[in-house]
């Protein structure tokens, strides 16, 4: 360490080891060995949430002038301490620098030394893909250190992101205090892997070159932030871009190679399912009417027959075919493209005709149903939509819940959104389900299509707005994003 260079130089010492103790454990920092037979002393400095215990020979104890001597260069160790371990991580991987690692060992090195610092409690690194207009998760870190299946779940993480975020990130140069704590992705990353409520917003810095955007490195603290926090975010951001050039001109870039490979034939695979989705559209609106009248006939035969068997055969097909319609319905809804007819919707009132919906269920199983909204909130939207939604993310409440159970609706406009959330008090949803939540067709349920969220986020997609969840330590929380009109 260069530190202790100049700590030997300065204080006429030798040191023999430095010890690190902060949030994220002890370990050894330095260590040599004392080859004269000066004395030994040791020595303890403590800054902000760190103490660092230094042993070093001498042939007498430092003076009070060394010591406030030593005390000022551990604090500009401390200020600086995510640039020392950066430096001090990158000594031991030449290959980083020479544009020989691959993004893998970049982003490692550098995330690591943000939280080993104790500057940090987390840190992470996303992808942009401009294509596909989302982040994409490549690693992250934190304290206490995220599982195996943490780590793999933000890696299968994909985050849509809208025009105007680009826009701030690519004007980040020109307006750089602007954008620090300002982009709505608290919810959407940290939170949404380890269901921990941050304190604090996350700091965000683009990794860039001219207006091209590569990614994203976030980092987060529990503490309250200061211009170091903020300095050594945009500067390992800065730091990150120019290891990524050197691996692009030395034609290394091997893990991105693959992401884009990877995002290549997911395109191929998205365009292969809009025409299979096209044909089996087509199917189910021809069998739609058929399934109609064998429900139709089943029910007749129910009350024409009097054998006990024949009539519970009959009634096996009414059910079969109501489900198959049911099937049918959302299969059609999913590949439909139905523009939203927008119109002012007071929440309060539009919740008070959905709520007697569910009075009977609610009766049987004592739920309860929370609303706090606004009495003058609304929103712009096509009621008929909308209403689906809600009524779909209410019916996934109440399946997931047992007796006694809450379902709360709360309201929140922020950043020019409006944010309807509704949770409930059930186990909530597991991490490996997570990923595949919204993909057609994917269901934990035996009674279900899997078609239910994905229509629902298409139908706010369609509303320039988004469906997010996360689990809070009481349940799921579904957020139906829409913009304030």
């Amino acid at each position: 360490m260069k530190l202790i260079e100049i700590i030997n130089k300065r204080c006429n010492c030798k040191v023999i080891h430095v010890v690190i103790k902060s949030k994220i454990g002890e370990r050894v920092a330095y260590r040599n060995v004392c080859e004269d037979n000066s004395k030994e002393y040791i020595h303890r400095i403590h800054s902000g949430s760190m103490e660092l215990e230094i042993k070093y020979s001498a042939d007498k104890e430092l003076s009070d002038e060394a010591v406030s001597l030593l005390t000022d260069l551990i604090d500009v160790y401390v200020e600086n301490r995510a640039a020392w371990e950066i430096d001090e991580h990158v000594s031991k991987s030449p290959d980083i620098y020479a544009g020989r690692a691959t993004l893998d060992e970049m982003v490692k090195v550098a995330t690591n030394a943000l939280v080993y610092s104790s500057l940090f409690d987390k840190a992470a690194v996303m992808f942009f893909n401009e294509r596909l207009m989302e982040l994409r998760g490549i690693y992250m870190i934190g304290i206490p250190p995220y599982t195996e299946e943490q780590v793999k779940a933000f890696r299968n993480k994909r985050v849509p992101v809208e025009q105007s975020i680009i826009k701030k990130l690519q004007e980040y140069n020109q307006y750089p205090d602007d954008i620090e704590m300002h982009l709505e992705l608290e919810d959407k990353i940290f939170s949404s892997i380890d269901n921990v409520k941050l304190s604090n917003p996350l700091i965000i810095a683009p990794m860039m070159t001219g207006n091209k955007i590569y990614g994203i490195l976030i980092t987060y603290s529990n503490n309250k932030y200061t211009n170091t926090h903020i300095f050594t975010t945009r500067s390992t951001a800065r730091l990150l871009n120019t290891m990524m050039m050197a691996a692009i001109s030395n034609q290394k870039y091997e893990y991105t190679t693959s992401f884009y490979k990877e995002i290549e034939s997911e395109m191929r695979n998205k365009q292969s399912l809009v025409t299979l989705g096209n044909y089996v559209a087509t199917i189910a609106h021809e069998v739609k009417n058929p399934l109609i009248s064998i429900g139709g006939f089943a029910k007749r035969l129910m009350k024409a027959v009097t054998n006990e068997d024949l009539k519970r055969m009959a009634g096996i097909i009414a059910a079969e075919s109501i489900r198959l319609e049911h099937l049918t319905e959302d299969i059609l809804s999913f590949s439909r493209k139905r523009p939203p007819k927008k119109e002012k919707i007071l929440l309060k009132k539009l919740f008070s005709e959905i709520k007697p919906l569910f009075e009977t269920r609610m009766a049987e199983h004592n739920f309860k149903m929370n609303i706090d909204i606004p009495d003058d909130a609304y929103i712009y939207a096509d009621i008929d939509q909308i209403k689906q939604v809600i009524v779909n993310l209410i019916t996934n409440a109440m399946n997931v819940m047992e007796n006694d159970g809450t379902v709360a609706v709360n309201f929140q406009e922020k950043d020019g959104k409006t944010n309807i959330m509704i949770s409930d008090s059930g186990p909530g949803i597991p991490l490996e389900v997570m990923p595949n939540l919204f993909k057609p067709f994917f269901t934990t349920s035996n009674s279900g299509t899997g078609l239910g969220l994905p229509i629902s986020r298409k139908i706010l997609n369609n509303h320039n707005g988004d469906l997010t969840v996360y689990n809070s330590k009481n349940g799921a929380v579904f957020t139906i994003i829409l913009p304030v009109e």
